[in-house]
Parts: structure tokens; sequence; C-alpha cells
């Protein structure tokens, strides 16, 4: 028998400093970088769930590691609670029952280690096998059967209200409405006494994760769509009688989303944005920069002045996204001639499902220095008709209302630049955004005339995106002028995303770009084509569409061939295709 003799080799990685191995365990917990790039993924929470399993796998590799682990307290800073924690034990007596607790080890074992770190808190309440089409009107707040969650709320509530001095984010997503009112209840309590609050506070988020119910008019469920109360009011860490009073109730908070979450809009811009209502934005030292109010049902949404009073509270706001939300434009809301100054903004994303109000809403921002604008049909899928968005193209272009009895008719690219180089003449008329640089076009509807005035309005556009907006391209083509020259819209552009479903538009985008080279615009030198390929079963009258994503070098496009369903993806030349093993594969066979 042979000796073998085995030699130990300490671990280079082990040979580190701990400092330098502490940070490695820090960048591999919290490095949240997705490299989902799918354009449909609209909500992203502040930190990756995966984050929290991450340091107790780092810990449990050998003594060392796990000295270094736990010493390491921003490790241990994401914390999270969600249905997993839920345990169902069956009750002796009787077969069929059973009882639920909550196991709260992991979350108390993370409050501890975390110790004085700023902490990340996600709350997810969303159960994979709810079903969409329960009624949640025949279910109270309260009750454990049909929303068993929701009665949890109140216990991780105050686990974590302690530490609330140390909150750096709070997201809390759910299907239905029970657990964010149970909550918004518990996070609108103010304090019998003045503490601490929430002062380090940057992120909050709440989201019902149900985009159906804001196209509808009235909220679901019915009983519970009025909610009083001064929203948040345990953040401030201030007394009832003494909220009025604080001069900076969140002074760190910069990211605010709610998606079909809704509060007493007055109580809201009142007592938590009203710091900034009456000071210049030169004498503010904090607001918010990032606001999200999307999926909210007519009912519930901001009047127009309510919504005026949030948007002025909010200074220096960089980023807007309002999507099937945003004022109630009631009879008697016109344009004004003082709209709100918001010169800090740079970016607005807009899914509407009125186009009319969706320019109505625009119009009343004052945004000089915007360069990101992203645009959506956001109506129901199931919807009958196509909105026609002539109307807030139209206005995108000329900065004007009035201008919608334009004719938008199919005519020729000289009559519209001969129309666009008459009205321009007039300095007033000029598109509200003239800084706008990238442009994104999501299921907009209409011909190509108002699509080639927007584009030639924007002089500095760089980066295109259409999705499923098939006219929007030939508006760049060039224009034929009254002086037999041509001119280029947008020449300043660098590159073009398409979402598409008709194979013949990347036709259409050679053509395109073919006579922009001919009448001298610069090479558009970044192209990048996504095809959809509807799945749809025969009968079915909604399709669900799969991406298939082609990389572009320079401006050579290559496009993706789309595989069936039924062929084998580990035959030669499927999907999973090594041509060596298929000629060896041959071979053998």
């Amino acid at each position: 028998m042979m000796n073998y003799q085995i030699h130990r080799h300490s671990c280079h990685i082990n040979a580190l400093p701990v400092e330098i191995l502490s940070y490695i365990f820090t960048l591999a917990t919290h490095d949240a970088a997705s490299t989902n790039t799918d354009y449909k993924r609209r909500y992203e929470v502040p930190f990756s769930p995966e984050s929290v399993t991450m340091p107790t796998v780092l810990a449990s590799v050998h003594r060392h590691w796990r000295n270094i682990a736990l010493s390491t307290s921003t490790l241990w800073s994401s914390l999270v609670m969600s249905l997993g924690q839920v345990v169902r034990v069956k009750v002796e007596d009787d077969e069929r029952a059973y009882k639920t607790f909550l196991d709260v080890e992991r979350l108390a074992a993370h409050i501890a280690r975390s110790r004085n770190s700023p902490v990340d808190i996600l709350i997810d309440t969303r159960d994979p096998e709810w079903d969409f089409e329960d009624d949640e009107e025949e279910c109270s707040t309260h009750n454990a059967t049909c929303f068993p969650y929701a009665t949890f709320i109140p216990q991780i509530l105050d686990l974590l209200f302690p530490q609330m001095y140390r909150w750096r984010s709070l997201t809390i997503l759910s299907d239905t409405w029970a657990p964010l009112r149970v909550a918004l209840e518990r996070l609108s309590l103010p304090t019998l006494t003045k503490g601490l609050g929430a002062p380090h506070l940057e992120t909050l988020m709440l989201m019902r994760c149900n985009e159906f119910l804001g196209h509808l008019d009235a909220f679901s469920p019915r009983s519970q769509h009025m909610f009083d109360g001064i929203p948040f009011a345990a953040l401030t860490g201030a007394p009832h009688h003494d909220l009025s009073a604080q001069s900076h109730p969140l002074p760190k908070l910069r990211n605010l989303t709610l998606v079909g979450v809704h509060l007493n809009w007055t109580h809201f811009s009142r007592y938590i944005l009203g710091a900034a209502l009456d000071k210049p934005p030169s004498r503010i030292s904090g607001c918010i920069q990032s606001l999200e109010l999307s999926q909210h049902c007519r009912e519930v949404r901001p009047t127009f002045d309510e919504f005026t009073r949030i948007l002025k509270a909010c200074p220096l706001l960089r980023k807007l996204v309002i999507r099937v939300s945003g004022p109630r434009f009631d009879a008697g809301v016109q344009s004004s001639d003082h709209p709100v100054s918001l010169p800090l903004l740079e970016e607005i994303h807009l899914g509407y499902t009125n186009v009319e109000d969706a320019a109505m809403l625009l119009s009343h921002i004052n945004a000089p220095n915007l360069t990101m604008l992203s645009i959506e049909d956001a109506n129901y899928i199931a919807s009958p008709d196509d909105e026609d968005s002539s109307p807030l193209l139209i206005y995108l272009a000329t900065g004007f209302l009035d201008l919608c009895d334009v004719s938008t008719e199919r005519g020729s690219s000289h009559e519209l630049y001969s129309y666009y180089s008459a009205t321009s003449k007039d300095s007033a008329v000029r598109t509200p955004f003239p800084r706008l640089e990238r442009l994104s076009l999501n299921n907009v509807t209409a011909c190509t005339t108002p699509f080639s005035l927007l584009v030639t309005a924007i002089p500095k556009l760089r980066h295109l995106s259409l999705c499923r907006t098939p006219n929007a391209l030939p508006a760049l083509l060039p224009v034929q002028t009254d002086t037999c020259t041509r001119t280029i819209p947008s020449r300043s552009l660098e590159s073009i995303e398409i979402f598409c479903v008709e194979e013949e538009t990347k036709h259409t985008l050679d053509f395109v770009l073919r006579e922009r080279e001919k009448s001298g615009a610069p090479r558009v030198c970044n192209i990048d084509i996504h095809l959809e390929v509807c799945s749809a079963d025969a009968g079915e009258e909604i399709g669900v569409y799969r991406v298939v994503e082609n990389d572009v070098v320079g401006n050579q496009i290559t496009y993706g061939e789309s595989v069936s369903d039924e062929e084998d993806p580990f035959a030669p030349g499927g999907i999973f295709n090594d041509p060596r093993f298929d000629e060896a594969y041959r071979v053998l066979s």
C-alpha cells in the first residue's frame, strides 16, 4: 500500500490583510448591479434580496472568515422579511387546521450584527399563489384567512421601530392592499413624545404590485379607499401637537416611490414635503430628487392643486415618473402661464391613458434642462382601440396645446417642413424641452407627421428608443425644403434602439440610414434591434412577446432568428449547438 502525503498550502486569499478581505466581502454582499437588460423591468428595490444570505455563506467557510464577517457590521445591513419567514404548523387535534407564526430569528440576528450601521429594509408580502381575480372587498384588513401576512406587519415593525434612527431605505411590496394598509397605519401614528424618527432615511418605496387596478375608475377594495391621517408621521419623530412645526421632517429623503398606494395628498405635501414650499431653491439643503407616482385609479389621484403643491415642494427634483397616475384634470383646469419651475429636472417618464391629460400635465412643468424624456401609451393591453398620440407629440414639438387641429393626415415631408418653418419664425413656437438628448417612445400611435414635427424640433437628440412605434422611423428621413436642399432631422443622432414585431422594420431602418448618410448626416454608430416574437396560442387575443436581443458592432446590423418551441435545443443547429460535438456525434451514430 502506497502512502500519500498531503501538503497543506494556505489559501492565497487568506494572506490578504483583514481590511481588504472585509472589503471584498462587502462587495460580494452588496453589489446589486443587475445584468438584466429587459426594458420592461420598471421597478427596482434599493438592494438585492440575495445580499441577505451572502454574509451567512461567507461566515460558514471557516473560523477566520467567520470572525471577519461578524466584525464587519455593514455586511448585515440588509433586513428582509418575506413569506419565507411565515411558518405553518399542523394542529395536533385537527389535521386540516394550521397555526402560522413568524420566524424572526434571522431578522433579529441581522439587527444585532449590523450594530450601528445604516440599514436597508425590505418587507416583501407578495404571494406567488395569490389569485388576482379574488375580490379583496370580501376580505377585511384583519382577516387572517384572506391576508395571512397582514397580521404580521405590526410584529415586524415593532422589531424595526427601535432601529428607526438607522433606517436608510424602506421598501414594502404587496399584491394586495391589506398589508400596505396596516403598514401605512403604523407608519402614520405620531409618537407620544419627541424622538429621533428616521433622520437618515433616503429611500421610501411602497408598491402594490397589481398594474390592472390603476386602470379602474374606483379604488378596490371599495370600503378602504379613504385614508386620513398624516402620512409617515412616525418617521418624523415629532409628537402630534408639534408635527406642523417641523422644518425638515425627513431631511435626507431623496427617493420616493408610491405605486398603487395613495395618501392624504394635502397632508403629505404640507407636513412631509412642506419644508420647501415657501423657500427659494438656494436655501433648501435637502428634498426629494426622485419622485414616482404610478398605478393610481382616478378616484384616489391627487387633484390638480394637490399635485402642483407636491411638485412645488420638490424644487431640486431630478427624476419624475408618472405612470397611470398624476393629477385629476377636472372641469375648469386650464393651461397655466406660470408652470411649476423645476430647473434641475433631467428625466421625465410618463405613462398615460389619456393623451390630452398627458399634454396638459407636461404644460404645467417648466424643465428647461430636461435631457431624457420617455413617453408610453399605458392603456390596458386589452383596450379595443389605440390612443392617437398626435396631440401630445405636437405639443412636445411646438409648446402649444391649441395646435392639435393641425392636419396630421399622411402628407409629404415637404409640406410638413414648410409648415414648421413658417410657424417656427414666431419665437413663441418652440419645444418645451429644447435640451432633450434621449427620447423613448413606447406604444405611441400616430401617423408620421407628428413624429416628423417632433424630431425636427429637437436638434440635440442623440439617443432614440422605439418600442412598437412603427411610424416614428420614417420621421428621421431628410426633409426637402423650398430651396431644393435637404434638412436632416436630429442630425446629432448617435444611437437607435428598436423593439419591434414586424420584420419589415429592419428594412425601413436600412433605408432611413442610407438616405440620411446620402444627405451628409453623420453615421449612426450604435444600433440595437430587439425582434419580438408573438407566442400566443391559436384563438387567444392577447399575445405574449419574447425578446430576441441582437448584438450590434458599429453600423453593422445583425438580426437574430427566433426558434420555435418545438425544436430540440440540443439538436445540431439548436441553441446549445456545439459544432465539434455535432460532428463527433454524427461519426459515432
